[in-house]
């Protein structure tokens, strides 16, 4: 006979077999890494996403404060579950039923093999490439479940060219040719340092204003970068203003 904790631990998550609806369309949360899959066995009930920008808010003399908005940060995600004991037959277990040890293992293994892992939770938006940030766990009620808890963060690839491309090499010689400093066109000046986007402009152009034309010099993206440093004034956006 099941004991009382026990009774109760599965009445508790019950919520997570009537959120996902029909045996044919309840939602599941799949995680996928270097082509190994593990669908979680229980559903949440809840899961968190969060995303941000990286805007900041500058104080302009004579003019106040100012918002420059930033570029987006990467998405956060959790849930909290269980991983339950196959004897127990859960009605509402909809993924992998491997025993608890096994799913911890797995979750450790990819998160400490330095790969980004897949999650898609079925009939939401949420289909991302992630990095594993935390996991924790524990046992709590004698039923030989383990509970715990999950955080991601998104990953994104670095397209970062290689420094040992055929194109650095000298057809001639054979050698690897030395990088060149990038130098400013004659028609062009430069402001060693500036506090920011707006500061820049104001000490170019005598106006901040005028932002977009340093923005475009530098190709800017992210306008709320703090310390500058060797920002290019064309001499033609100088006079065009």
């Amino acid at each position: 006979m099941k004991n009382l904790f026990h009774i109760w631990n599965e009445v508790n998550n019950l919520g997570s077999y009537i959120l996902g609806g029909n045996v044919a369309d309840r939602r599941q949360i799949i995680l996928s890494c270097d082509g190994d899959r593990f669908v979680v066995p229980v559903t949440p009930k809840t899961y968190k996403v969060q995303t941000e920008q990286n805007n900041r808010v500058v104080d302009i003399i004579d003019t106040g404060e100012a918002q420059l908005f930033g570029n987006p940060k990467l998405t956060r995600l959790s849930f909290a579950c269980f991983f339950p004991q196959p004897e127990h037959e859960y009605p509402f277990v909809v993924g992998d039923s491997s025993a608890p040890s096994e799913c911890v293992e797995k979750i450790i293994k990819w998160k400490e093999s330095k790969r980004p892992v897949r999650v898609i939770i079925t009939n939401s938006p949420v289909n991302l490439m992630m990095a594993i940030k935390s996991f924790a766990y524990r046992e709590q009620d004698g039923s030989r479940d383990i509970y715990y808890e999950l955080s991601f963060v998104e990953w994104r690839a670095l397209n970062v060219p290689s420094a040992n491309n055929d194109k650095q090499v000298d057809e001639k010689t054979g050698l690897k040719q030395r990088p060149t400093e990038r130098t400013a066109s004659k028609a062009a000046t430069a402001i060693k340092k500036s506090r920011d986007i707006l500061e820049a402009s104001k000490r170019a152009y005598g106006k901040v204003q005028y932002w977009r034309g340093i923005a475009n010099a530098n190709g800017l993206k992210n306008l709320a970068l703090k310390n500058l440093r060797d920002v290019v004034v064309k001499e033609r956006q100088r006079t065009g203003v």
